[in-house]
């Protein structure tokens, strides 16, 4: 975990150099807690969304989750550095990123499992309407938490938002639903999420808040523009 803060770090550096003359940098600190077939499990997100052009843009997050069970031996820390590079305009995005996973156990008898990540995504924008299909490939050490999402995100206003996607997780098909709601009380600056996700070995039920460092913009912009 040091080690990918450390990278993380060293890329928001250098990425100061790359920042589009237009348009200031995107940064987003998110913090979420649910169950997990029962399980707490809590997560940190840190993004940063570089704007390089009107068209080309690119992304450097962190992500990190944490399984408690009260159990060293299925208790665990996951978390995952990545770079991503979106091409967009007002119909859609398209994207690519390769990053690094970890998979520490809590439990010091067991070795740390470390692998290298693809992504692509794809986005269509349709007025409210937004489709969206993801997909994420994993080597060998970490193949069950490969995923795919493809699905349908609504925004009921400019600053509120349904979707819906049909996931892969551990070989198995779950169902996700989620809501997002950005107060403008709150100079539009922080959003709270809410997630269903219901599966064979996948139930989760969390909430997630957000805050980001920027100025005030509309949650539908944020997405379409930075995410």
């Amino acid at each position: 975990m040091k080690y990918l803060l450390s990278i993380f770090i060293i890329l928001n550096i250098f990425s100061e150099s790359v920042w589009a003359d237009d348009e200031s940098p995107n940064f987003e600190l998110g913090l979420g807690g649910g169950l997990l077939n029962s399980k707490a499990l809590f997560n940190l997100d840190v993004v940063l969304n570089i704007p390089l052009t009107d068209v080309y843009s690119t992304q450097v997050l962190l992500n990190s989750n944490y399984l408690m069970t009260g159990r060293s031996e299925d208790s665990f820390a996951q978390s995952e550095l990545a770079s991503n590079w979106f091409a967009r305009n007002e119909y859609g995005r398209l994207g690519i990123g390769v990053g690094l996973s970890e998979f520490k156990p809590k439990d010091d008898n067991k070795e740390t499992d470390r692998s290298v990540v693809g992504r692509a995504m794809a986005d269509a924008f349709w007025d409210a309407v937004t489709l969206t299909g993801n997909y994420t490939s994993y080597d060998s050490t970490l193949n069950n938490l490969s995923s795919t999402r493809v699905g349908m995100s609504y925004y009921l206003n400019d600053d509120q938002r349904v979707s819906v996607y049909r996931e892969r997780y551990n070989d198995e098909s779950a169902w996700r639903l989620e809501t997002y709601y950005q107060p403008e009380k709150y100079r539009q600056l922080a959003s709270l999420g809410i997630i269903v996700r219901s599966g064979e070995d996948n139930d989760y039920l969390g909430v997630i808040a957000r805050y980001y460092f920027d100025t005030a913009v509309s949650l539908k912009e944020r997405e379409r523009r930075y995410h």
